[in-house]
């Protein structure tokens, strides 16, 4: 039937469901369409942009008819910035489509038959939930006006200049204003990866909850720009003194990355401190951090619950960042052994176990699949937190082999949880799978899993 379907054409047809990823689903002319803007229960008119062999791609031009858990926008930038997928379903709706995902990826790509997949747990906050965010610089000179915000949906190089972001605290899109008034005055251009020209390229603000507070983190090419940044940190300072520390890094690299090669912290520490769950850490720019705290608590109780510790047990924590989950568990555990491959998140792990006096647990850094592999001690549990690519089938390997009684896998990715679950099924019994949505209003979903050894 695809023959009959051609890029540019339109189509009227109702969505049937929400595909992970956040577009709608529906079915019209024996294919499946992927339609961008679509909701379940909406009858929509949409314009096809590819055709594959048994499915395309289209995105909504017209809503024709309204859907059960429709609901209004609370972002004028809803539709153009990229930085939200379902601002407009039901909150409620939201949570149940995520569990969902979950059931699905279990089931057809991990194999696992009628899964148990607990109700999604919400985010303690639906807005002004999170503590970091990362804004892009464009433009500037004597072409265009300098913009700097977030991605425009569906795009890679164009810009919202966000005057508002319910995702972010009010303070922290005052701090992103001052900056782009700052930067636009200067008349220094923003970096262009054809060109190689120009200076700025990412402003990130991060937040500690917990503490009050706040750091902003420059990235510009390398070059002379040092006097022009070292500027802009001392007024956003003088303005805004909930600011703690301004810290600046370059980045060489064309690759549009938020995450600088050489890094100087021009005012204050270089770092901010968070509490969770009654325990300190210490947050450098470049370690990974929940970027949602109160539902970071959620995720680190549900994964603990599911460790089922009594106290002496050996824990390993594979991708362990700054140290989350491991001074979590090394609270019920006998020792904690955290791997991760980015050194200054190894550095503030060691520096938060010491800081909350936590002496049974030892920080690894390094490649996790080279230094597991080399380790003599077994652990009765495993719990791991890879990125959205999930664990490395080496990473995978390792863990079967070493057997530990219980893993426990923590996920921003349900695709690739069930792929990984699906290899570790020949040793292990998924039990309980537990979704927490540290993202609301995205169609990003996080998840707890537990395996045990059969």
């Amino acid at each position: 039937m695809s023959e009959k379907i051609h890029k540019g054409d339109m189509l009227e047809c109702t969505v049937d469901a929400l595909a992970f990823g956040g577009r709608g689903v529906a079915r019209a002319d024996g294919l499946v369409y992927f339609i961008d803007g679509a909701l379940p229960g909406q009858r929509v008119k949409a314009k096809v942009t590819s055709v594959k062999k048994r499915f395309a791609e289209a995105e909504a031009v017209s809503l024709v008819e309204s859907g059960p858990d429709d609901v209004p926008p609370f972002c004028p930038h809803y539709g153009k910035c990229g930085g939200c997928d379902v601002q407009d379903l039901s909150y409620p709706a939201q949570l149940e489509w995520k569990r969902r995902f979950v059931v699905d990826s279990l089931s057809r790509i991990g194999g696992a038959e009628a899964p148990q997949v607990a109700q999604t747990a919400p985010s303690p906050q639906e807005q002004h939930y999170r503590n970091k965010m990362e804004f892009a610089f464009v433009g500037g000179g004597s072409e265009r006006s300098l913009s700097l915000g977030l991605h425009k949906r569906g795009s890679t190089d164009s810009i919202v200049n966000v005057e508002h972001c319910a995702l972010q605290s009010p303070f922290a899109m005052d701090v992103v204003a001052a900056a782009r008034e700052f930067c636009r005055e200067s008349a220094v251009p923003a970096y262009n990866p054809v060109t190689r020209k120009g200076l700025w390229r990412f402003l990130v603000v991060r937040e500690a909850r917990g503490t009050g507070q706040c750091m902003v983190h420059c990235i510009t090419a390398p070059g002379a720009g040092g006097g022009v940044v070292r500027a802009l940190g001392a007024m956003l300072m003088e303005r805004f003194p909930q600011l703690t520390t301004f810290v600046h890094s370059t980045r060489k690299a064309t690759s549009a990355i938020a995450f600088g090669e050489e890094q100087t912290a021009v005012l204050g520490p270089g770092y901010i401190e968070e509490t969770v769950l009654g325990l300190t850490y210490r947050i450098s720019p470049d370690s990974f951090f929940q970027t949602n705290t109160a539902a970071a608590e959620v995720l680190y109780s549900t994964a603990r619950d599911f460790a089922g510790l009594t106290g002496g047990e050996t824990v390993w924590d594979l991708y362990c960042g700054s140290g989350g989950i491991s001074l979590v568990m090394a609270q019920q555990a006998g020792l904690v052994v955290g791997f991760e491959n980015v050194d200054s998140a190894v550095e503030d792990a060691r520096a938060n176990a010491e800081r909350n006096g936590v002496s049974n647990c030892e920080f690894v850094a390094g490649d996790v699949r080279g230094r597991i592999s080399r380790r003599k001690e077994r652990p009765d549990v495993v719990v791991a937190d890879p990125p959205r690519k999930g664990m490395h089938k080496d990473v995978v390997q390792a863990i079967l082999e070493a057997a530990p009684r219980r893993i426990v896998y923590v996920s921003c990715n349900p695709t690739t949880l069930a792929r990984d679950i699906g290899i570790l099924s020949e040793r292990y019994t998924l039990r309980q799978t537990c979704p927490v949505d540290l993202f609301p209003h995205s169609a990003h979903v996080e998840c707890v899993a537990l395996l045990e050894l059969k």
